[in-house]
């Protein structure tokens, strides 16, 4: 395994010392939430372009290149060769992994950090089994010279997302340690309300049909909240059908043929010698649109909820697939139709201005129309292309990079 270069080590471990200094007197633990002032380290991942169907590289370029130039991007990788660049700068440095290491591309999930004034650190789950992406948080621990620490609670970093004055976490993950544990709701609450340092709120009733909030809901400040209104982007898909119905089959047959990065591929081989075929998906729009309609009321159950909860809820288009899971001839999970969120982003302040970064798809109407929402909320808008394969997989934005460090 290769190691960073002593130059960024220094940049990031002066970064978080400068912030540790300057935060506030208070010095209990907290989750760094998903809002403040500007970026300033990210973490992508990046999978092998010879063994893996999600060849997410080039997205992985767009996000670097969507983001402000003064943010350093680290990117883990267990196959170095799918950069043309062979050699990490000042901004943009690898993490070498060993080849033999199947990591996935959502970094936001096997760990959350958390920080003080005195130390920051990566809190992983007790027990994170897709692929081997364990390795993310001690990979990073390592090369920054940071804290990774066990928690004994079952989480993923997808199903917890942080505002200023609070944690909003999916019931499905309380509900799971609840029965692990054998502890009453109230005391799992209790137990993360500890090691997130902040008090706690559980969104949901009952088991969520979408497994992981972020998709869904974004915090954005001062009591206010932003909420996916899949209705909406019923709505919208369906004028588009009727509208412009060329533009929508485009949309369809530009995710079937650059699945894999290149329209004359079809199928691909991998590691374990299994074939992988591109999916279908012309003429699933329709589907798409009786699968948002369906999850249109446990969205706004959210939504009542959270406005319950004195916060001013704002809705934001989003065509939710069939979550219905299918599976190949191998037992692996088939990827469908692209989960359309314009929740699953990345917010900051700059320069006293609201800023939003936003995942488009290629899907002209509800690109557009994500955009406008969120101008519509108050934001600065700084689109990003190319997330209509990852989002086949069920993320986005934020599910593909995770916030490390902001600035103070």
């Amino acid at each position: 395994m290769k190691t960073f270069s002593i130059t960024l080590i220094s940049t990031v471990l002066l970064a978080i010392f400068v912030a540790r200094l300057t935060m506030s007197v208070e010095s209990k633990a907290r989750i760094l939430p998903d809002l403040g002032e500007e970026i300033e380290v990210v973490v992508c991942s990046v999978t092998s372009a010879r063994t893996s169907s999600l060849r997410n590289s080039e997205l992985v370029s767009n996000i670097v290149n969507g983001l402000p130039k003064d943010v350093q991007v680290l990117i883990l990788v267990n196959d170095r060769d799918v950069f043309k660049t062979k050699s990490s700068n000042n901004r943009v440095k690898f993490i070498e992994l060993p080849e033999q290491t199947g990591i996935s591309i959502w970094p936001q999930d096997p760990f959350i950090v958390v920080n003080n004034r005195q130390t920051t650190r990566l809190i992983t789950p007790c027990v994170f089994d897709r692929e081997d992406d364990h390795v993310m948080p001690t990979s990073l621990g390592k090369q920054l010279n940071l804290e990774v620490v066990r928690s004994k609670l079952h989480f993923e970093g997808g199903n917890i997302v942080c505002g200023e004055e609070a944690v909003l976490i999916g019931v499905n993950s309380i509900l799971l340690n609840s029965e692990l544990f054998n502890e009453s709701q109230e005391a799992i609450e209790a137990r993360f309300e500890k090691l997130l340092g902040r008090p706690v709120i559980v969104v949901g009733d009952k088991g969520q049909e979408i497994p992981h909030i972020d998709l869904i809901i974004t915090p954005l400040g001062g009591k206010r909240v932003a909420v996916a209104d899949s209705l909406l982007g019923a709505t919208l898909a369906q004028q588009a059908l009727e509208d412009s119905p060329e533009d929508v089959l485009r949309f369809e047959e530009t995710c079937e043929n650059e699945f894999f990065g290149r329209s004359d591929v079809t199928e691909i081989v991998d590691k374990s010698g299994n074939s992988i075929l591109r999916p279908k998906v012309v003429g699933q729009t329709r589907r798409s649109i009786e699968a948002s309609i369906a999850a249109a009321d446990q969205l706004d159950q959210m939504a009542n909820q959270l406005s319950r909860e004195g916060y001013q809820v704002f809705r934001i288009p989003a065509l939710v697939p069939d979550l219905t899971p299918e599976f190949d001839e191998s037992g692996r999970e088939k990827p469908g139709y692209p989960f359309i969120t314009f929740n699953n982003v990345l917010i900051e302040t700059n320069s006293g201005a609201s800023v939003v970064y936003l995942p488009q798809y290629g899907c002209t109407a509800l690109d557009l129309a994500g955009v406008d929402y969120w101008k519509k909320i108050g934001f600065s808008v700084k689109t990003i292309p190319g997330f209509a394969t990852s989002a086949m997989y069920g993320g986005s934005l934020r599910c593909c990079t995770k916030v490390l460090l902001r600035k103070r």
